[in-house]
């Protein structure tokens, strides 16, 4: 069983051999250019610590946020290798199984757009959902059906009820569809181990900046998709969803060493660096180091069992934040049945600092107006999406608001504590996950 260049992973391989002719008799010889292939259904798509599908499910059903959450994956993966085996091409994809359609997240009642404002219960004020007067055509319609006094010229072309009304979100989970693209090259073994190097591309099928939407209907994110732009240009803005932050596209480096040491443990340290000009380039610069250890017992036996362990440690979360810290300490179990496997694994995530921040969890319900809602990065603490859209959540929120005693001063403070106590959730700081899968060797 070989290992995956990306730490965290451990993934199983069928073999294909196929012959390689030259042009002179002497290279018509057949060289073996090895094909290595697996396939492995997984509950979640964890990465580094991160829950890139469970995350985004949890914020896509307002769901609070859980160590297990159920979003179900199909990870193929195939490995191309030169006769020396020096060159390597590895093809990693993910394609999410289940809840691949869009939803209405927000619960907002009329919309011009998806993710655009609009009021979650009839009579709730505007200054609520549009202080920015962005929408004059939903405000008309919130009062027509208030007082008959909104005016439905301000709606233009658009028709309320039609045009005008509940929308999905670009949320669905294809949105977490992605390919690993890596080019290796493996350095011939000396003394001092082996080392490998190259580079990865990740890219996502399903978003876009088109997602982003247009000036007047929403306020604007500086790390929406797209990357910054110009005042009003339209990839600062998004949708107020679990694509908060998206991630369209991004590239590390790596260097990889293999110790020449206790061997049958395969010690092993990894060195990424991102360069990413994608989201404003604002992961650029990011370095994520590794050490993991693994051992396989009862080798080339039919029953097999296989413990792996990986640290994880990031140097700059990202260009924004800039935080240090052990990021995740990720460990796994599998178990071989001939060509059949199953395997449980957890993340450990130790420092909550490098979680606690709105570049990791997005902003409250992905509005960029609530960024102040996570005040501190040392109480490990982020907004609950199950708290955040819905009428009965909303008027809550907009009570806790609207309270005032006569002291200025100390509502705000006040209105901080009970909106914090009503929203806030913990991080949760160990996640699970299991998965099954078969490989067959040809």
């Amino acid at each position: 069983m070989r290992k995956s260049l990306f730490p965290g992973f451990v993934l199983l391989y069928s073999t294909f051999t196929y012959p390689v002719f030259g042009e002179t008799d002497k290279e018509k010889e057949p060289k073996k250019v090895t094909v290595e292939a697996s396939a492995e259904i997984v509950s979640d798509f964890l990465w580094r610590g991160i829950s890139l599908a469970g995350e985004n499910l949890r914020r896509r059903n307002g769901e609070s946020y859980s160590s297990l959450t159920y979003a179900p994956a199909l990870q193929p993966t195939i490995n191309i290798f030169s006769p020396e085996k020096t060159f390597q091409i590895q093809l990693f994809g993910n394609f999410q199984l289940t809840d691949r359609g869009d939803k209405d997240s927000d619960k907002r009642l009329f919309q011009s757009t998806s993710g655009g404002v609009g009021p979650s219960y009839i009579s709730e004020e505007s200054k609520y959902w549009d202080p920015y007067n962005q929408d004059a055509c939903a405000q008309a319609m919130q009062s027509q059906l208030t007082n008959a006094s909104g005016d439905l010229a301000q709606c233009g072309s658009r028709v309320p009820g039609r045009d005008v009304n509940q929308k999905q979100e670009p949320n669905g989970m294809r949105r977490s569809d992605g390919l690993f693209v890596v080019f290796a090259y493996h350095f011939d073994p000396t003394k001092l181990g082996s080392f490998s190097g190259g580079i990865w591309f990740y890219n996502t099928f399903h978003k876009s900046p088109a997602f982003a939407l247009a000036a007047p209907i929403q306020t604007p994110n500086p790390y929406a998709s797209g990357g910054t732009g110009l005042p009003y240009s339209p990839n600062t803005f998004n949708a107020n969803n679990s694509n908060a932050i998206t991630r369209l596209s991004w590239h590390e480096y790596f260097i990889v060493w293999k110790f020449p040491f206790l061997k049958d443990y395969e010690p092993t340290l990894s060195f990424f660096t991102q360069y990413s000009t994608e989201n404003g380039g604002y992961m650029a610069g990011r370095n994520y180091i590794s050490f993991s250890v693994a051992r396989e017992f009862r080798k080339d036996e039919f029953f097999r069992i296989h413990p792996s362990v990986n640290v994880g440690y990031a140097m700059g979360n990202n260009a924004i934040d800039n935080r240090n810290g052990i990021q995740d300490i990720t460990s796994t179990l599998t178990f071989f049945f001939g060509d059949f496997f199953v395997r449980g694994g957890n993340v450990y995530r130790p420092d909550l600092y490098v979680w606690d921040t709105n570049n990791a969890f997005g902003y409250a319900g992905g509005d960029p107006n609530r960024a102040t809602w996570n005040r501190t990065s040392s109480d490990g603490l982020v907004p609950d999406p199950s708290k955040m859209y819905g009428p009965a959540n909303t008027f809550i929120l907009n009570s806790i608001d609207s309270f005032s005693s006569g002291n200025a001063a100390a509502d705000s403070v006040a209105k901080i504590w009970a909106r914090e106590k009503y929203t806030l959730q913990k991080i949760p700081q160990i996640l699970f996950y299991f998965s099954f899968g078969y490989t067959h060797t040809f």
